[in-house]
């Protein structure tokens, strides 16, 4: 699938630079991009695919969209197809962390450079790509966690009962946030416990049914304290599920944190039915992303990965971010 699509902004935290030598440098313009990623009508796919598309092109670049719905099978295939094809270099967001590798190495012995984003692959991929861009994974999870647990002491809560309602746990960027949430969280709170974890594949409409089950299943044993929504359009379907079932949410009721700082977030924080979220803006990480493909293609030294700078947000500080989190 091909999208057409444009705007731009940009910012990260380059760490361990290195000089890439994938393939032979050049300008940038007209330089032909592939750009390899998951649903694009995804709100946060979408606002990236848009922001780098965007800003590649008024680089120079030539880019072509792809899209795959998480299906590593046809990303491989995507994969191997663009380099195929002769695209000077490959933007990839990895559905599979291991699935890919082999279309990885097949694309570094063609010398087609890759840049990766949005979910960081892992050990088995080192060396196969020029760069990171996107999310760290782990930190937002962390703050996520310290997000409840700045809110469970608030409450004087020091053995909360917490479950989480997440996206895809099988690899990426989901069993990272989580693990990172949860150590954030019993470091803090040595006492708290993940009661249940529920693998939504950060479907809301699956959120909404599996947290409100949750809710309902532990009713009779004092009920639970706080849940953790992976992104915000999660955490809002926790809010929808609590209203139905007539369970508070909030300073009177139920800890609700969520992540990515997304449009369906900004109301509930303005009202407390949310405690907190962790900023990650698309429109940043793409940009940036357009950015080192650019200075790659210019000759220039590229970082070995670019990570976002990511923060709590709260009804304190939710008038400085609402208009870049409402995508």
């Amino acid at each position: 699938m091909k999208i057409t699509r444009r705007v731009a902004l940009a910012g990260l935290i380059g760490t361990s630079a290195i000089l890439t030598g994938l393939a032979a440098h050049a300008e940038a313009a007209g330089k032909s991009v592939a750009v390899l990623l998951g649903p694009t009508q995804d709100a946060f796919i979408g606002t990236w695919a848009t922001t780098f598309e965007g800003a590649a092109e008024a680089a120079g670049m030539e880019i072509q969209v792809f899209s795959s719905p998480f299906d590593p099978a046809l990303q491989a295939r995507q994969l191997d197809d663009a380099v195929a094809q002769g695209f000077d270099a490959i933007v990839l967001q990895s559905i599979s962390q291991n699935a890919l590798v082999p279309s990885l190495e097949r694309s570094k012995e063609a010398g087609v450079p890759i840049f990766t984003v949005i979910s960081q692959p892992d050990a088995a991929a080192e060396g196969l790509y020029v760069t990171y861009i996107g999310e760290n994974s782990r930190k937002l999870g962390e703050l996520a966690g310290e997000a409840m647990a700045d809110a469970a002491e608030a409450r004087g809560l020091d053995a909360p009962k917490i479950a989480a309602v997440t996206g895809a746990l099988a690899e990426g960027i989901g069993p990272m946030r989580l693990a990172g949430f949860e150590e954030s969280l019993k470091a803090r709170l040595p006492g708290a416990e993940l009661v249940a974890i529920e693998d939504v594949r950060w479907n809301p409409v699956d959120g909404e049914q599996a947290a409100g089950q949750l809710i309902a299943r532990f009713a009779g044993q004092g009920g639970i304290d706080g849940f953790y929504g992976m992104n915000d359009r999660l955490a809002n379907a926790v809010v929808q599920a609590a209203g139905t079932t007539g369970v508070a949410v909030g300073a009177d009721g139920m800890i609700v944190v969520g992540g990515n700082c997304q449009a369906p977030g900004i109301p509930n924080l303005a009202s407390g039915a949310m405690t907190a979220t962790v900023r990650m803006l698309p429109a940043v990480s793409a940009a940036k992303a357009a950015e080192v493909v650019e200075a790659y293609f210019n000759g220039e030294t590229v970082d070995a990965a670019y990570y976002e700078d990511h923060e709590i947000i709260t009804q304190a500080n939710l008038a400085d971010n609402a208009e870049a989190c409402g995508y």
